[in-house]
């Protein structure tokens, strides 16, 4: 793998092989010019920052990579990205070099859409939101082969954009998109009243 390369790595509950108890683990991978390696799958003791840089730097070093690495790939929770103890910080300290940050895509816009929610919901009191986890609780009883509009105004105020922002067939198998991606796509037909679905 010559040339400069991607570190990746994302925190996993996993059921441990002796044990059975749920443990966390953290792959570590590299990526570049058209490879990708699994360095190592190490248990953590707990998810802080800390402990993150520590098993990321320690597999960079016993594949003997840290003069390689040039990026890093994770998502953005507060272990990662914390200003003075995420991972991110401390894995450029340990490596003395600025890395490029590539947050991911999905996780990015999550904090977004979090800040938009809070402003018009107000905060949350704990991790469930009460109106999803209701929505949730009553989903099974929902029949899901008839389709409504959202808000009249909001729908007519979208005008055509659903169809713009749409693939013809957003179940199309070959467009490659990931599940997160395709759920979105098909709200933002459903929400003009249009089935996802129809040809």
């Amino acid at each position: 793998m010559g040339g400069t390369l991607i570190a990746h790595w994302d925190g996993k509950l996993m059921q441990d092989l002796t044990t059975k108890e749920n443990v966390e683990r953290l792959p570590i991978l590299v990526s570049g010019n058209g490879t990708v390696q699994l360095l190592n799958v190490p248990k953590l003791p707990n998810g802080t920052g800390s402990e993150m840089a520590k098993v990321v730097v320690g597999g960079l070093e016993d594949w003997d990579l840290t003069e390689r690495i040039g990026r890093m790939s994770f998502d953005t929770t507060s272990s990662n990205i914390g200003r003075n103890n995420g991972a991110c910080v401390l894995i450029e300290q340990h490596l003395k070099k600025d890395l490029l940050y590539f947050a991911c895509r999905h996780h990015v816009l999550e904090l977004l859409l979090a800040a938009a929610f809070t402003t018009i919901m107000g905060p949350t009191p704990g991790p469930e939101v009460t109106l999803f986890k209701r929505f949730q609780d009553h989903w099974k009883f929902i029949d899901r082969s008839q389709f409504e509009s959202g808000d009249s105004h909001c729908a007519s105020s979208a005008g055509p954009c659903g169809q713009e922002l749409v693939p013809e067939h957003p179940d199309d198998k070959d467009k490659g998109l990931r599940d997160d991606y395709r759920e979105l796509l098909e709200l933002t037909v459903i929400f003009p009243a249009r089935s996802p679905h129809e040809e």
